[in-house]
């Protein structure tokens, strides 16, 4: 009977040390949902890693694809300035964090673009710069105002994006680029439409 007592005993012991009921274990659990949360949150943007890899492999300094650089340079920062603004006038935290996340993906855009400049496609960005849009809102207004002036430019910049394509020799990285600039305005603008048509219902 000694010998049975000291099997359950053993048994006892054992299930004490239950790694399912472990407080290490779950303590393990805990640090890896929080690195699989770490690693949600550090996802990158496809719009940016598609641009990330054409640039790797596109000649950059052909003067087909500095034209289309430029040119998408400028209507991005132009979508900024508007969604910048409509970031500030948010009426929510999500609308702002939504907001926020369409900035943060258009700077990398332009981030990356920029440095893919030449010191002619530079010259040209500095000749054409301009201190802020033609018609942009004054910070301060309201945020439907804000939005439909986001929605407008963002329209516009994809209508351009997407004519500098049909210019563009099939296959080639300026006619890639400019799909891909237009994708990225075209992706912004349908969710500041259903953003706007979430808060008229």
């Amino acid at each position: 009977m000694s010998d049975a007592a000291r099997e359950r005993d053993a048994g006892s012991s054992a299930a004490e040390h239950d790694p399912e009921g472990s407080p290490e274990q779950f303590s393990g659990r805990a640090l890896l949902l929080t690195d699989e949360e770490e690693t949600l949150s550090e996802v990158p943007n496809p719009d940016v890693e598609a641009l990330h890899t054409l640039v790797e492999e596109a000649d950059c300094e052909c003067a087909p694809y500095q034209s289309v650089a430029v040119a998408a340079v400028q209507i991005l920062e132009k979508a900024l300035h508007y969604e910048r603004q409509a970031a500030s006038a948010a009426l929510s935290l999500g609308q702002q964090e939504k907001m926020r996340s369409m900035v943060e993906t258009a700077e990398q855009a332009v981030s990356v673009l920029r440095d893919t400049l030449t010191t002619q496609g530079h010259k040209v960005m500095h000749l054409c710069s301009t201190k802020s849009p033609a018609g942009a809102a004054d910070a301060g207004e309201p945020w439907w105002f804000t939005l439909s002036s986001a929605l407008e430019m963002l329209e516009q910049g994809t209508d351009q994006m997407t004519s500098l394509t049909t210019g563009q020799s099939p296959g080639s990285a300026a006619r890639e680029l400019s799909q891909l600039i237009a994708q990225l305005l075209r992706s912004h603008h349908d969710e500041l439409l259903l953003e706007a048509e979430e808060w008229i219902s």
